[in-house]
């Protein structure tokens, strides 16, 4: 459109030039004959006669050469402007037509609206603490635009930018539709870097490769892995970091081959090997126990797995439930030596100990979030699951540091809540921006698996990967990439409740972050099911931030003991007879740290965080009221 304007000027200052010079011409001429007419007139005069109108008329042939220089001017003006529209359809495309094959045209929506839109509910959190930008949507071809945006999506709006529209209006036409989600905005897990996107014409690809400016890994020693622009542009895997850590490392076959040190591979078979000798056995005896115990409700089962060193939390899971009168007949425990499954049965509720399995992993407590211990667990966590849905139960996985504050099951199966009965799989949000979680940022502590194929196989594709889940000393992080895969290679349909825009299954980020939450939860203002203490680096500490909540209800002999001890008699531990040494009636409320979210003000308690920030004002008017009213008793 510039250039159109720019160039209808110069034709125009060019014409008036022309007519400038033919004027002058004229007048030049007239002139002249003005002055000829003059001196003919004299002449005539003084001869007594002569005409003197004709002195001052153009002679017909200049007038024709006027004639024609003004339909030249006009014809080359009327040039221009149909030059001008031509170009203007023609090249002021947003696109040119070297990529029309991908990209005929572009529309922008609300990134916010496109993601809140109950037809396109992807399953994924939103990213709080930035503002959304829009979403861009790009036609592979003139069909596919809106019929009432063709013009504003090859072209721009009347100011050339992008158009906006609704998403409704913008998908009209699309008969298929390819999502793909980038960062907004840099975290401190995800620091700022020159991005580009490239989107390449040829075969259709659904992954992501990732180029970076770092040297290579396998000649580089770690300190030097750095991004720095002196380097070309790398192939790298999709998740790492700009400081050169690679989130994904492959699973080594020998740890050290000389020695024959098994690595995670070798490993992996041979825990595959049980398992799969096994499986069959296994299937059978769980079958025959839930059957014998009804533990199963509307095809639901509740399962857990625990080792000694974290005992105390189911028993307080257990307790916490029993004394709020909670249905919890259909959860199963899989203990992992034989003193966690003496306390399961002694608190009262099914217990499966695959010991072949899971018999040989460690007894101690998880010292912090991806030690040795914790990473070896894992492996009860994915076998527990599989056994149960390759059954055809429906599964509600949890960790055993939750307690309940209503039967989260009543939310699953509620089906007149049909925005969630069509996802495979629902997780609570795990909080985390780290990028090895992104986009879904799932916690592995707490989901619902349908038992359907999609999500068998999800779970059967998890245990496959055991070695990387060795390897990340987590399986979370390797769930979430199994789930992104399978979501866009079978379209198996993955939720993540929002930690901001839902408020049914809080966990350690509410805990330590969100304290509206917390304090609507102290108060019982909220809808809270659950509340999973994760986040929180090891066992100790959760029972430190439970009691405080006044979450907790096991007794201190149950605690750090051997429950054979407790046994009224010196007798065999049977089925409940632990109930009544472990479970208090009462939550029991200890004070601990002041910066931390408390049933009751703990002023007088040591902060655990350097900020310390206090979790109750001690400033607010209820507080400084009370304050008064001890002093004015003391006097």
């Amino acid at each position: 459109m510039a250039w159109s304007h720019k160039a209808k000027s110069i034709v125009v200052l060019i014409t008036l030039i022309k007519i400038s010079a033919i004027s002058f011409y004229v007048g030049y001429i007239n002139a002249v004959n003005e002055t000829l007419n003059h001196n003919l007139s004299v002449t005539n005069n003084l001869n007594g006669g002569g005409d003197a109108d004709c002195a001052t008329s153009i002679t017909p042939s200049l007038q024709l050469r006027i004639d024609a220089r003004l339909m030249e001017a006009r014809t080359r003006m009327e040039e221009v402007d149909n030059n001008s529209e031509s170009h203007n359809t023609d090249t002021a495309k947003l696109f040119p037509d070297t990529v029309k094959s991908y990209a005929a045209g572009i529309l922008s929506v609300s990134g916010k609206e496109f993601l809140s839109d109950p037809n396109y509910d992807f399953g994924v959190p939103f990213k709080h603490g930035f503002d959304y930008a829009d979403a861009l949507i790009l036609y592979n071809s003139e069909q596919a635009i809106p019929n009432s945006l063709q013009h504003d999506a090859s072209h721009g709006d009347e100011h050339g930018h992008i158009a906006k529209t609704s998403v409704s209006t913008a998908l009209s036409n699309c008969d298929a539709m390819n999502v793909i989600f980038l960062s907004l905005g840099h975290t401190q897990t995800r620091p700022p870097m020159n991005d580009c996107y490239t989107i390449v014409g040829d075969y259709e690809d659904y992954h992501i490769n990732r180029w970076f400016r770092m040297p290579n890994f396998d000649t580089t020693d770690k300190k030097e892995r750095e991004l720095k622009h002196s380097h070309p542009l790398r192939h790298f895997g999709r998740v790492t970091l700009p400081k050169g850590i690679a989130e994904f490392d492959i699973p080594e076959l020998w740890k050290n081959q000389k020695r024959a040190q098994k690595g995670f591979v070798l490993d992996h078979f041979e825990a595959m090997r049980t398992f799969l000798e096994n499986f069959d056995t296994v299937q059978k005896e769980l079958k025959e126990l839930i059957t014998k115990r009804n533990a199963v409700r509307n095809n639901t089962v509740v399962v857990m797995t625990v080792n000694i060193g974290q005992s105390e939390l189911l028993a307080n899971f257990v307790c916490a439930a029993r004394s709020r009168g909670l249905d919890i007949s259909n959860v199963v425990v899989f203990p992992t030596d034989i003193e966690s499954k003496t306390l399961a049965e002694g608190l009262g509720v099914t217990t499966y100990f695959d010991e072949k399995n899971l018999g040989a992993l460690p007894k101690g407590e998880a010292k912090m979030y991806g030690d040795p211990i914790f990473a070896s667990m894992m492996q009860a966590k994915i076998l527990c699951v599989v056994y149960m849905i390759n059954l055809g139960y429906d599964v509600l996985f949890q960790d055993v540091d939750i307690v309940w504050f209503k039967d989260p099951l009543s939310f699953f199966h509620d089906e007149s809540n049909t925005a969630i009965q069509n996802f495979d799989i629902m997780f609570q949000h795990d909080g985390s921006g780290q990028m090895r979680y992104n986009p879904l940022s799932a916690n592995s502590g707490f989901y619902y698996v349908r038992a359907n194929k999609k999500a068998q196989y999800v779970f059967t594709s998890l245990l496959y990967d055991g070695a990387f889940v060795r390897k990340c000393k987590s399986h979370q992080q390797v769930l979430v990439q199994i789930l992104l895969e399978h979501s866009s290679f079978f379209g198996t349909k993955v939720k993540v409740f929002d930690k901001v825009e839902t408020d049914m299954f809080p966990g350690g980020f509410h805990y330590h972050q969100d304290w509206d939450v917390m304090h609507d939860i102290v108060s019982g203002k909220s809808n809270a099911y659950i509340l999973h203490m994760s986040w929180t680096e090891n066992k100790d500490n959760k029972l430190k931030f439970l009691r405080q909540m006044g979450e907790w209800y096991v007794q201190d002999q149950c605690i750090g003991h051997d429950y054979l001890e407790l046994v009224e008699g010196g007798g065999q531990v049977t089925d409940g007879s632990l109930i009544n040494q472990c479970c208090s009636a009462e939550p029991i409320f200890s004070c601990h740290f002041r910066d931390k979210p408390s049933k009751e003000p703990c002023f007088n308690s040591p902060c655990i965080d350097k900020r310390c920030r206090q979790f109750w004002n001690p400033l607010a008017p209820e507080f400084v009221a009370e304050l008064k009213a001890k002093r004015k008793a003391l006097n």
